[in-house]
């Protein structure tokens, strides 16, 4: 692909993951080889903004293969998962940086700049924002691809707990449609190519003038 190409990426994806590297280096590997194949198919990412663990596997990996990076970051957070280190210039190993108030705007933000979303391995703030955004598609506040790359099966318990909460009837059979998950970054990203939001979502107006504007989420 021509260098001049990955400065314009033609999707941008929202990544979600932890700052954390897990216990098994093979999970920094797969973040690594998501960032290969989304270089190779000359997608940007906009991601949590740190540079530790997956977070900065992944930026790393893309950044310096040539891809766009937008990392966005409350300024809270900043000293804590991306402070400047030495004579380090962050932006020059990890990408864009974008600092925000706090963690709403965070994910709105992430939203509006990105076409689809992985979520990877991650501790309680990436359950939160995968959830939170599945919920966001449920209520067709988008329409995004909304993918989950189940590393070393990481996920197998959060997929057995959305089959169980469908079978007690506190999660509609049809919203189990807005997740797809995959093992491989190949297989992730395929599916995210192709990937259609179930139709039976709640056909909610977000911009009647009774309801806030689906501006402040898109």
């Amino acid at each position: 692909m021509p260098e001049q190409n990955k400065a314009n990426p033609t999707k941008f994806i929202t990544v979600f993951c932890g700052a954390s590297p897990g216990r098994d280096p093979e999970y920094v590997e797969m973040a690594k080889e998501l960032g290969r194949e989304m270089l190779k198919r000359n997608y940007g990412l906009v991601y949590g903004g740190g540079s530790y663990g997956l977070m900065g596997a992944i930026a790393q990996t893309i950044h310096e293969g040539g891809g766009k990076v937008i990392g966005v970051i409350p300024a809270a957070l900043k000293k804590i998962e991306r402070p400047e280190i030495g004579e380090t210039n962050n932006d020059l190993v990890y990408g864009e940086e974008r600092v925000v108030p706090d963690m709403h705007t965070r994910k709105a933000m992430m939203n509006k700049l990105c076409d689809a979303f992985i979520t990877l391995p991650g501790g309680y703030g990436t359950m939160e924002e995968l959830l939170e955004i599945t919920t966001w598609s449920q209520l067709s506040i988008h329409a995004k691809p909304v993918m989950l790359f189940n590393m070393k099966g990481y996920f197998e318990h959060l997929l057995k707990f959305i089959e169980h909460s469908i079978e007690e009837k506190f999660v509609v059979e049809w919203s189990a449609g807005v997740i797809v998950a995959g093992s491989t970054a190949v297989e992730v990203l395929d599916k995210l190519e192709v990937y259609q939001p179930p139709k039976s979502r709640f056909a909610l107006q977000w911009d009647d003038v009774d309801t806030p504007s689906k501006e402040a989420f898109v």
